[in-house]
């Protein structure tokens, strides 16, 4: 007993080194272990009785085995186990990369915090348990909100089909609840990004319109805003088309001090423009607008003139400003409030914009708000080409004329490209009009053109540092310049022009 217990003693110490290691791991070691197994088992067939090594050196045999698989099976259970760890951290990971992506572009497109923080703000007051069946059921059944609107009215759908309708939801309790507010929320900022982009085409005023506009630039003039008349023949055209006795439809104004307040109660034209051009100059005042560059104010102002007294400063104090979302909450709480049908026209602004001319709307600077022009619809909207020329042309022909211009590729190409996209729209010309796309041909390059006076010619252009920016240094990196077409010319190694016809 005493040498079989040295020698398994001196087993032992074998093992442990790692040429015993090797050899247990060997081909040859595994098949001389299988056989001596195999031979004890027959032999204990052959023998009743089995004598004490034989028990041991199986016992032995058998613990091995059972320790391999032991191994094995840990060995398995750890790799699955790693390989869900890994898969799991790097789902976060990008779930985490998204999340900073989408709060990175909101940040930069959204200028005031507190816009943000008022809207959310808001939203939050009118939230409860009570109103959330009123809320989903208003989204879901009657989608108002157009564009990024689109994606609440979207996931509430998708929601009342999955669980039924929106009693089930409720009875889901507070987890789902949450889910729907963040629906809710996600939505809405989403609206709220847009909260100056108007992305409608320009269409042409009538000829009752052009006929008085004499008569608008007189009073514009005696009320110091003879930079708006084409707002305000814009807002003539949305109103009224230039007809009837009411053109300017301000009978209810303020300003009306003559005729009944009710819906057409003026039937004088002439007074009717007075009272407009008073009750629009007043909105201007109301809303702080500083210029007609002033966008974010001047919306505010076109939006007051429908609604009328009381949404300028509800706005303001709410969210901060104008913005697409708010427009429409203020008709849905307004609505509700008089127990009427409707209230006022939520997409006015569009509606006035349209009717705006390109020269007028060149004067204006980029509205970086404008998600669909600068983000969501901008084919160069992304990293590497951010504060690229073509960025930034493809964003201001976007806010100028409402459309696609139809390119996608370098600046020298941009031209040929626009015209072919819209050859009933555009031609190609060596000589530049108002609202004009001009490609560089000798420094691949591409703008447009804001103004044209006798040789002069003005010009909007991004990439001035001549690199790839962030969209927070993109936002930064144009300019408007005046050159003389020779200048033009020469800078730019040559410059061919799609015309607007």
């Amino acid at each position: 007993m005493s040498h079989l217990f040295i020698k398994e003693k001196t087993s032992m110490k074998s093992i442990k080194t790692k040429q015993s290691i090797q050899t247990i791991k060997s081909k040859n070691s595994k098949e001389n272990l299988t056989h001596f197994i195999k031979q004890q088992t027959i032999n204990s067939k052959e023998n009743n009785k089995e004598d004490l090594s034989s028990q041991k050196a199986n016992a032995s045999a058998i613990a091995t085995d059972n320790i391999s698989n032991a191994a094995k099976a840990t060995a398995y259970e750890s790799g699955f186990r790693a390989k869900k760890y890994v898969k799991q951290k790097l789902e976060q990971h990008r779930t985490k990369k998204q999340i900073e992506r989408t709060t990175a572009i909101m940040d930069t497109s959204m200028p005031k915090a507190t816009y943000v923080s008022k809207a959310k703000r808001y939203v939050q007051n009118k939230i409860n348990v009570s109103t959330i069946k009123e809320t989903a059921n208003r989204i879901i059944n009657r989608p108002v909100i157009q564009t990024s609107a689109k994606f609440i009215s979207a996931s509430f759908n998708v929601i009342k089909k999955t669980i039924g309708g929106i009693n089930a939801l409720l009875s889901f309790g507070t987890g789902v609840i949450l889910i729907v507010i963040m629906t809710l929320f996600i939505g809405t900022f989403s609206v709220l990004a847009q909260d100056g982009g108007n992305n409608s085409m320009i269409l042409p005023l009538s000829p009752e319109v052009i006929a008085y506009e004499e008569t608008i630039t007189r009073y514009a003039e005696e009320n110091g805003i003879e930079d708006y008349v084409p707002i305000l023949e814009a807002i003539m055209m949305q109103e009224s088309r230039g007809l009837g006795s009411d053109p300017m439809q301000c009978s209810e104004s303020a300003f009306n001090t003559k005729y009944p307040r009710v819906p057409n109660g003026i039937t004088d034209p002439e007074y009717s423009i007075e009272c407009g051009v008073k009750t629009f100059a007043d909105c201007l005042n109301r809303a702080n607008v500083k210029d007609k560059s002033d966008t974010e104010h001047l919306y505010l102002a076109i939006q007051g003139y429908n609604y009328g007294n009381g949404y300028i400063e509800w706005a303001v104090n709410n969210f901060g400003g104008y913005s697409k979302y708010n427009a429409q909450l203020f008709s849905d709480d307004m609505t509700a409030k008089l127990n009427a049908s409707t209230y006022g026209d939520p997409e006015y602004v569009d509606h006035v914009m349209q009717y705006v001319p390109v020269t007028f709307r060149g004067g204006i600077n980029p509205n970086f708000n404008n998600m669909e022009a600068w983000i969501t619809k901008n084919p160069y909207a992304r990293a590497g080409l951010y504060g690229q020329c073509t960025w930034f042309a493809w964003g201001r022909f976007y806010e100028l004329y409402g459309y696609d211009p139809g390119f996608t590729g370098n600046g020298w190409d941009c031209v040929n490209q626009l015209v072919v996209a819209h050859p009933d729209l555009f031609e190609r010309s060596l000589l530049p009009k108002p609202g004009s796309v001009f490609s560089g041909i000798g420094v691949n390059h591409v703008g447009i053109v804001i103004a044209v006076n006798g040789d002069y010619v003005t010009i909007q252009e991004g990439n001035l540092d001549g690199k790839t920016n962030t969209f927070q240094d993109a936002k930064t990196d144009w300019h408007t310049v005046t050159y003389t077409l020779n200048q033009l010319r020469s800078y730019y190694r040559g410059v061919v022009f799609a015309n607007p016809k």
